[in-house]
């Protein structure tokens, strides 16, 4: 007999919209499968996540609203599945026990209805139904289906809400109703879940904000191999996929990376510091801040790893002249823009980086002087990075405001990445990072802490630490983005949420540590089995065949 060899390490998830998913179901029957097997497949996977989530199955009390489509038919199917183990089910048929649907949803509705099982027509039993349950399962809408929920549909997603505000336990299936899959969007209405229990793979709209802050946690249940959704270009890094390389006997301090940052002005000279620290936290192996004349005295006794370049300034800035003295020979990557103002001298300094520099991270004022004409980002002679906040997107061609910029990331964020030639960085809750030839990321780690002062200057530094000496910028770019977000988790944790940028530069070297520790051990961090979350193994159900995650249910914004 042959030993079959171990599984690959899982370095990136895959995110679908609703159309890779459905293509996926239409490959499985394709294949050889049926839709009626895709559905009693997925709820099960539905019923197990309901009992887990309850903490037991006998007693469990479980009101499961369905609308018309498939996804109301897995909710049909997943009451048979919770009555046999041991769960009582109140199955509310928000359209109507005689709406139309799919020959599949029908057959798992009439096998309810004949064995007899307790069922309410519209919506005239849903307090009843919610007010006696324990846990309630959002069978609603489906994943092709977003945009607040409307007519009956929108009073049992307010009826939910209601629920859940009292504290019922409520699990969406595939994933909550009004929850866009693709974009993450959750207008007012849309339900809110403690569990998600999704099918096949990740949905974008799962860990894009605010959809995550919907989905609660996320159970994959999979659909089998024959389940095939055709690979896209959006994905999330593991710790497996982010984990920092191990350093070589050779290693010296010059193979580590040559960094130098550009950034300070008078009243902002900490933006300069912070964006150092960062850098050197994560790893960089040589490191020169150049910064106006008189805020480069202030800073040599603060930072003693890395030296220092004096600027001329022209008042409290750096000036034109400045710019041209700055150095670049043996530089691997400049960042530039914390700290620093808009003015001719910003300006000369990225046209000249633009033009000279092997690598360039562009950030805060660096970035907003292309306000004006945000096409002459496409001019540049080497690798480029470009870390927007919401408003700065707006400002270098992703819409007409900060708040409509951030509205329609998904689309124009690798738009403007294809454009520019450039690595995006959208940051925000679910940081998104696109690079120029497609691959976008998600970034899966990340915590309210990181919505104070300074963590951007500090990602900046840490992004070009990653990239002075990587093969793959857009992929190195991506794991600096998910270094800083797990740093986030570790310095909020115990302090009820709350950090500051210093907190969070302490927390980086143990971020990096445990992202290297896990991937050793092959933890698919986050995307790991949680038993707090899922107490499957506490009722004797079987989990195998499905992967417990944590969702961003909260971001921070850098």
């Amino acid at each position: 007999m042959s030993i079959p060899p171990p599984a690959a390490p899982v370095t990136e998830v895959p995110l679908l919209d609703a159309a890779a998913a459905r293509a996926g179901d239409e490959r499985a029957v394709a294949a050889g499968g049926s839709w009626a097997g895709l559905m009693e497949r997925a709820a099960g996977h539905l019923a197990r996540g309901v009992v887990a989530a309850g903490g037991h199955g006998y007693g469990l009390k479980v009101a499961i609203l369905v609308g018309k489509g498939n996804n109301g038919g897995d909710g049909w199917a997943a009451a048979r599945r919770l009555r046999s183990l041991g769960a009582a089910a109140w199955v509310v048929a928000v359209p109507g026990v005689d709406a139309e649907t799919s020959s599949e949803a029908a057959d798992n509705r009439q096998r309810w209805l004949d064995a007899g099982g307790r069922t309410s027509s519209g919506v005239d039993d849903l307090d009843a139904a919610l007010g006696w349950a324990d846990v309630a399962v959002d069978a609603l809408l489906g994943t092709g289906i977003d945009g607040a929920p409307r007519g009956d549909i929108g009073v049992a997603a307010r009826a939910l809400l209601a629920a859940r505000a009292r504290g019922t336990t409520v699990v969406a299936c595939d994933i909550p109703s009004g929850v866009s899959s693709d974009d993450g969007s959750a207008p007012e209405g849309a339900v809110r879940a403690d569990l998600t229990v999704t099918f096949g793979a990740w949905k974008r709209g799962l860990l894009l904000h605010p959809g995550a802050a919907h989905a609660g946690r996320v159970v994959v249940g999979e659909l089998g191999a024959a389940y095939d959704p055709p690979a896209g270009d959006w994905r999330a890094l593991t710790a497996v996929g982010a984990a920092p390389a191990r350093l070589g006997p050779d290693s010296d301090k010059r193979r580590r990376g040559v960094v130098k940052i550009v950034a300070g002005s008078v009243g902002a000279g900490g933006a300069a510091v912070l964006c150092a620290r960062g850098a050197l936290a994560a790893g960089a192996g040589l490191l020169t801040l150049a910064t106006p004349a008189h805020v480069q005295r202030v800073i040599v006794p603060v930072i003693p790893p890395a030296m220092t370049e004096p600027l001329a300034h022209a008042g409290e800035a750096i000036s034109p002249k400045g710019a041209a003295q700055l150095g670049l020979d043996g530089v691997d990557v400049v960042a530039a823009g914390p700290g620093l103002t808009p003015g001719e001298g910003t300006y000369a300094l990225a046209r000249r980086l633009l033009a000279k520099a092997p690598r360039v991270v562009l950030d805060a004022d660096a970035l907003n002087v292309f306000r004006d004409d945000p096409s002459e980002l496409a001019d540049h002679a080497g690798d480029l990075v470009l870390t927007p906040h919401e408003r700065e997107l707006a400002r270098v061609g992703g819409g007409s405001s900060g708040e409509e910029a951030w509205a329609h990331r998904v689309e124009r964020v690798p738009a403007l990445a294809a454009e520019y030639g450039a690595t995006i960085v959208a940051k925000g809750p679910g940081t998104i990072v696109a690079a120029p030839d497609g691959r976008v990321w998600v970034c899966a780690t990340g915590s309210p802490a990181l919505g104070s002062g300074g963590t951007g200057d500090v990602l900046t530094g840490v992004i070009a630490a990653a990239v002075a000496r990587a093969d793959d910028v857009p992929l190195a770019v991506a794991r600096a983005v998910w270094w800083h977000g797990l740093a986030g988790e570790l310095a909020g944790a115990g302090n009820a949420g709350y950090a500051d940028a210093d907190d969070l530069v302490a927390a980086l070297p143990g971020a990096l540590a445990r992202a290297r520790a896990w991937a050793d051990a092959g933890v698919a961090y986050p995307f790991v089995p949680d038993p707090q979350a899922i107490r499957a193994a506490d009722v004797g159900i079987p989990t195998s065949g499905s992967r417990i995650a944590r969702s961003r249910g909260t971001g921070g914004r850098p």
